[in-house]
């Protein structure tokens, strides 16, 4: 299923072909309009199955960036992977001007 299909904001279109993807994962095709939806969600899935795009992409559209207040937030379980989405995150919210992503550790 395309990215385009599943309701993100053209600016998350953009970053996400500027990472070279064209479709979506399962975990990505099922996760996204749920959380854009609003609704909680717990989901599974193998290393490497696109888990931080299911749950970062929408909430980073969710995120209003004018309001200087934290608006989300991320727990993982190792400073290693701490890092790794991070990073992620701040290439799929690359259009996003004003977008803060701040990795916390230790």
């Amino acid at each position: 299923m395309s990215f385009s299909t599943l309701g993100l904001s053209p600016q998350i279109l953009g970053a996400i072909e500027a990472q070279g993807y064209s479709e979506a994962t399962p975990i990505q095709e099922k996760s996204i309009p749920i959380v854009l939806e609003g609704k909680d969600l717990m989901a599974a899935a193998q290393t490497g199955t696109g888990k931080t795009a299911a749950f970062g992409l929408p909430m980073i559209q969710k995120i209003d960036i004018s309001s200087k207040t934290t608006q989300g937030l991320i727990l993982s379980p190792t400073r290693e992977l701490c890092l790794q989405i991070t990073n992620e995150i701040k290439q799929y919210g690359q259009f996003y001007k004003g977008l803060n992503v701040t990795a916390i550790y230790g």
